[in-house]
């Protein structure tokens, strides 16, 4: 129970947030490009969510074992076809469109979603997006993706 309340000496760095933004990176591979492996995915998720439901049973914090992916979580589509917009922006190619995704998307989430943000909530974890509200007033904390940098070499 102690190790679950951990923090970061960085003020930025959460275990809880990294392990949504790696679950979400996951959920919404399978839901954009089905025809792609999905073994590597579909393992975050399930290690994901065994974390998750672990903790939450020591907490002793009850929760839907077995929700339904037509559930709704509380991220909401734009928030989605945001994310989408720039990840391809940036050279993610998709097969499906957002509005195409967003339904598989919203059924992987569920099984997290709601003690995830439950978790955040608690622990007051850096406020990060798609991680829901927090106790104190603080705005989320968008990452900085680092800039692509090619080596100039010419064949």
């Amino acid at each position: 129970m102690v190790l679950s309340r951990f923090r970061s000496p960085r003020a930025n760095d959460n275990w809880l947030i990294s392990l949504l933004a790696i679950m979400n990176a996951a959920a919404m591979q399978l839901a954009l490009n089905p025809s792609h492996p999905q073994a590597d995915a579909r393992l975050v998720l399930r290690t994901g969510v065994v974390c998750l439901r672990n903790i939450a049973e020591v907490w002793r914090l009850p929760f839907e074992p077995d929700p339904s992916p037509d559930t709704p979580i509380r991220l909401t589509y734009e928030e989605f076809a945001g994310a989408v917009a720039h990840v391809t922006a940036h050279g993610y190619a998709v097969e499906r469109a957002p509005e195409q995704a967003w339904p598989h998307f919203s059924g992987w989430r569920v099984n997290y979603e709601d003690l995830a943000y439950r978790f955040a909530y608690l622990l007051d974890a850096v406020p990060a997006p798609w991680s829901g509200p927090r106790r104190t007033s603080k705005k989320d904390i968008t990452p900085v993706t680092p800039v692509d940098r090619k080596p100039n070499v010419s064949c």
